[in-house]
């Protein structure tokens, strides 16, 4: 066997058999990177300062133990791969969380890095990052490869982060099939499971209430619709602005359009009361939250989740095959649990959820907990 001594050693060598096992170079990784200069600060995602100025930064930092806002460890005491369990009540399914964070700032550099940066006037080291996906793209293959796995997916998200990820992952697997954006989510199917709702302690007057929301919700997702179609032709006229720099009669046209859907959207809110909750601040579409949901609500919800319709037709291909649902993080456990419970439907043979990270809050209530390290 040939003796890997770098990480980039390790990422350029195409053949497993001359490689180190994960586990012995994950830890030979774990000295180098100790050993390359991050000295004096624990594991872990860091907020500091570089030198005597206010120059501040964040980046990862690899090499010691868990901080008080993340855990990034790999292995227990035992040398054996430290992860997260926690059982997705609904459908019965194990999930594989990662890590821990608990300071979201750290979620949202990683997902929204350029927004993040401007916000927190942070210099973020990117290399630090890209060398956190690579070894996390290690260890989930050394999960992975002791399943079989047909399809890797991921849910909707506002960032690129999972897509990143599931590229780094896919690099080291063999045989298996990357299909973006499988489930996405549709309101129009989503309804109240009322044993579920009474069960996590929802009164009749909650679950009434709940029920006019997704009334509310399903004329939001059609408003939506509109307001995409209206993204897209001032996007259109941007473009023939910048190419000619003048107005057309073509770019007239598509503006009196604007303003035809804009005055169908202003038809359809009519009685509405409070913020529309369908477009940003920046004016641009906005789609439906359901991390803004409280706990209970969000859990007593089914049907949110289905195939993509971009995909229509390959519910047949889905029977019998074993499918990876990678996700940035795992808060409730309602997404996933969502997702597993559709899947289930079409046949699937397996479905293993990983999800990078644990973060605040995981509450399934006393009877459906189940978190523990292994």
């Amino acid at each position: 066997m040939k003796y890997i001594k770098t990480f980039d050693e390790f990422i350029d060598t195409e053949t497993f058999d001359e490689r180190l096992s994960i586990m012995d170079f994950i830890e030979l990784l774990l000295e180098e990177e100790h050993n390359s200069g991050y000295d004096n600060i624990d594991e872990g995602w860091s907020f500091g300062t570089r030198g005597r100025g206010s120059d501040r930064t964040f980046k990862f930092t690899p090499g010691k133990n868990d901080t008080d806002i993340t855990s990034t460890e790999i292995f227990n005491d035992d040398k054996k791969f430290k992860y997260h369990e926690v059982l997705l009540p609904k459908s019965g399914v194990m999930s594989y969380n990662l890590y821990k964070i608990s300071d979201m700032r750290i979620s949202k550099a990683l997902k929204h890095p350029q927004k993040f940066k401007d916000m927190e006037k942070r210099n973020i080291d990117f290399d630090s990052i890209e060398k956190f996906m690579q070894r996390t793209s290690l260890y989930i293959y050394s999960i992975l490869k002791h399943n079989p796995v047909d399809i890797i997916t991921y849910p909707q998200s506002s960032s690129e982060f999972n897509k990143d990820m599931v590229d780094h992952i896919m690099k080291r697997m063999q045989g298996a099939e990357c299909i973006p954006n499988l489930m996405v989510k549709n309101v129009d199917n989503v309804y109240v499971n009322f044993t579920v709702a009474k069960e996590l302690g929802l009164t009749d007057k909650e679950i009434n209430q709940l029920r006019h929301d997704i009334e509310n919700w399903q004329k939001d997702a059609d408003i939506y619709k509109d307001r995409l179609k209206i993204d897209e032709l001032k996007d259109s006229i941007a473009y023939k602005l910048g190419k000619r720099g003048r107005p057309s009669k073509e770019i007239m046209r598509v503006k009196e359009e604007i303003k035809a859907l804009e005055e169908l959207i202003r038809i359809k809110r009519k009685g509405r009361k409070g913020r529309d909750k369908t477009i940003d601040s920046e004016g641009r579409a906005k789609n439906f939250e359901i991390k803004s949901i409280e706990d209970r609500r969000r859990r007593s919800l089914e049907g949110l989740f289905g195939i993509n319709p971009k995909l229509n037709g390959i519910q047949q291909n889905l029977k019998g095959k074993h499918i990876v649902v990678f996700d940035d993080n795992i808060s409730s456990g309602a997404t996933l649990d969502d997702i597993c419970l559709e899947l289930q439907k079409y046949g699937v043979a397996s479905i293993l959820p990983i999800t990078l990270a644990i973060i605040p809050k995981t509450v399934y209530g006393d009877k459906h907990e189940s978190l523990k390290d292994k």
